[in-house]
């Protein structure tokens, strides 16, 4: 018979034995780390009833006030209270609880280190950057706003840094700029530091010649979050959720205005939108290599297409409305409407098509082509 892990009323913290936060390490932890990242030696204490992290000063849960904590396991029956924030600009896509670990990966200019100060961390560490560039960044960004930013060379000055931080969320910029083994190692560190913090971590990571995150294939494993921040096939910067263990996959254009501050760009013309989920992007309507564009093309052919304005379905005659939308009609839906655009369902155009002259060519995206 299965019997359930040992659960404890608060008890007060035993002095001596396993490092425990805020606490100097011995040097062989390090080198216990770098040889096994997945290897930390102390004990991990939870609230058994929500699942948040029990600091060893607490009482009750400071997350939903519960009494019982165990070692190393949990029932969260209850949901920790006030565990989620949504941060501003491209940030609002993703409710970040506590604990939570994200890493955002792009190419040079792509723009990582400005949605990272968004965050307002309350360290930036690099190995990147000097201060001064750091701080030239954020006065642009964020006036009102400064971190204080750590230059790290090793993994040793990460493990320093993190053990003097009570308080996040804590950015690193970048991984990509150790070496592949330390790259590693620093990723385990930001995602130990989260966890036994109950706070938040950044990773920024950059490209490789393939388009994706540098570095070990285990790194995007450990994060909750991964975030794409590479422009669309059009050149417009996008913000990709491309996976996230708290929320759907979803992206979000956005752009510098004349100030060097985050805004959404505006979107002119009329756009199918493409790709999948977290992969999304606004084809402007009537550029060839778009597959949704049926709606658009028969309402272009009635003369009733406007600017301003995106759809995704194909034309298909056996459909009550005459078009035919893809299964994921309402993420493409929302993805059009956060960027500003009207949507027009198959519904829609319908309505609109039904007093047309009966003449006009519905079975035609491209009007002004021959078939």
């Amino acid at each position: 018979m299965n019997r359930p892990p040992p659960r404890t009323r608060f008890q007060p913290p035993i002095t001596g034995g396993s490092p425990d936060r805020g606490e100097e390490e011995p040097e062989e932890a390090t080198a216990t780390l770098r040889a096994n990242p997945r290897l930390t030696g102390d004990a991990r204490y939870y609230c058994y009833t929500c699942g948040s992290p029990w600091p060893k000063e607490a009482v009750v849960c400071p997350a939903c006030k519960g009494s019982d904590r165990a070692r190393g396991a949990a029932r969260p029956i209850r949901p920790a209270q006030n565990d989620t924030t949504l941060f501003d600009g491209p940030w609002k896509l993703l409710p970040w609880p506590k604990q939570g670990t994200v890493a955002m990966y792009g190419g040079p200019g792509a723009g990582k280190s400005s949605l990272a100060g968004l965050l307002r961390p309350t360290r930036w560490l690099t190995r990147e950057q000097e201060p001064k560039p750091v701080g030239d960044m954020f006065r642009r960004i964020l006036p009102d706003f400064m971190p204080s930013v750590e230059t790290v060379e090793t993994p040793e000055d990460v493990k320093r840094v993190l053990s003097e931080t009570q308080r996040g969320p804590v950015v690193m910029d970048s991984l990509t700029a150790f070496g592949l083994r330390e790259a590693l190692v620093v990723a385990h560190m930001l995602v130990h530091w989260a966890q036994r913090n109950n706070d938040r971590a950044l990773a920024i990571i950059q490209l490789n010649k393939d388009g994706q995150a540098a570095g070990y294939m285990e790194i995007p494993h450990l994060f909750d979050a991964i975030a794409n921040v590479s422009p669309d096939p059009w050149g417009v910067r996008a913000f990709r959720i491309t996976k996230s263990r708290w929320s759907a996959l979803e992206s979000i254009y956005w752009t510098f205005d004349k100030e060097g501050k985050l805004t959404i760009p505006e979107f002119p013309a009329a756009y199918s939108v493409e790709g999948g989920p977290g992969e999304y992007w606004l084809h402007p309507y009537p550029l060839k290599g778009a597959k949704w564009t049926g709606v658009l093309g028969a309402l272009h052919a009635a003369e009733l297409l406007r600017p301003g304005c995106a759809s995704s379905a194909i034309v298909a005659g056996y459909m009550p409305t005459g078009f035919l939308e893809p299964m994921d009609i309402e993420e493409r839906r929302r993805f059009a409407e956060r960027n500003g655009l009207s949507w027009v369902s198959a519904d829609d155009a319908a309505d609109q098509l039904k007093d047309t002259a009966p003449n006009a060519d519905t079975n035609n995206p491209f009007p002004d082509e021959e078939e």
